[in-house]
């Protein structure tokens, strides 16, 4: 009997333990629906901070982020929230922070404009990456080089190569990189940079040393007083430099503008002034005669 009464004690005290971790349970339920209940419902936007924007205002950054002061803070996630801002191409990246205080901290990352693409007459602003940024106005004034005559969906690996040239350019902190320089080409292995009316074919890849060898040339080129046509770094072993053909002098002029005849040259007679050269000698023959 006293073993059954001590397993029934048992028993009671381990229901009671079991009834008073489920009460825990529900209380710390509870208590986190009502955490959320308040943190979802109760906690409103007060203010929206923007940082690490130069190009968009905050004005633009607010229309894509779709929250307003006063509404819910958590009315969105932060994943809708990061999707509405990667809508702008300038936006490269977004952190976004809540605090319970009603603030809102957005830090975002904008794309930074490498080169101008021309198409279809109408110039872009393209990134390191080659993505359209936005349509420039007219009038505006940009120091960047130009890519022309390549299309980035039906010519993608040239345009690609032209996007690494370009980047070549920057990160060398090469003075071609300017508003001076022009990029063409139908192929890759055809990419030439046109730079004060000089042609420069650069052609596929290994951009660094080919910078190297231009710098060179064009020193040379400075020193002689070359007139050049264009010149060619695509092959390894040779840089290829076409000077411009020199034209024959014009003729000297005479003080009434005619040109003058050359002093070692004389015209030829025509035709019929023999003849009558011919005639006048006959002529004066038979005179003699009689």
């Amino acid at each position: 009997m006293a073993r059954r009464n001590l397993r029934t004690v048992r028993r009671r005290r381990e229901r009671g333990q079991y009834r008073l971790i489920a009460v825990a349970v529900l209380l710390s339920l509870s208590a986190c629906l009502g955490a959320f209940y308040s943190l979802k419902y109760l906690v409103r936007v007060r203010e929206i901070i923007f940082s690490g924007n130069s190009h968009l205002r905050n004005e633009e950054l607010r229309s894509l982020v779709k929250m307003k002061q006063g509404e819910e803070m958590f009315r969105l996630s932060g994943r809708q929230i990061h999707h509405h801002l990667k809508k702008s191409p300038w936006i490269k990246e977004a952190v976004i922070r809540r605090e319970l205080s009603g603030r809102m901290l957005i830090r975002v990352t904008e794309g930074v404009p490498l080169a101008v693409v021309s198409l279809a007459d109408r110039p872009y602003l393209v990134d390191r990456e080659g993505s359209l940024l936005e349509p420039i106005k007219e009038g505006t004034a940009l120091f960047l080089p130009v890519i022309k005559e390549i299309d980035p969906g039906a010519n993608k690996g040239t345009y690609d190569e032209a996007i690494r040239l370009i980047e070549t350019l920057r990160d060398s902190k090469s003075l071609l990189y300017d508003g001076n320089v022009v990029i063409t080409g139908h192929r890759p292995e055809d990419l030439t940079m046109v730079v004060g009316g000089i042609a420069i074919r650069v052609g596929r890849g290994d951009f660094g040393k080919k910078l190297e060898r231009l710098a060179f040339v064009r020193d040379e080129v400075q020193k002689r007083n070359l007139a050049v046509e264009y010149i060619d770094l695509r092959f390894s072993n040779k840089i290829i430099v076409k000077p411009v053909a020199q034209e024959l002098p014009a003729p000297a002029m005479e003080p009434d503008g005619k040109a003058g005849k050359s002093p070692e040259k004389r015209a030829a007679p025509k035709k019929g002034e023999k003849k009558e050269k011919r005639k006048a000698e006959q002529r004066n023959g038979k005179k003699k005669k009689g």
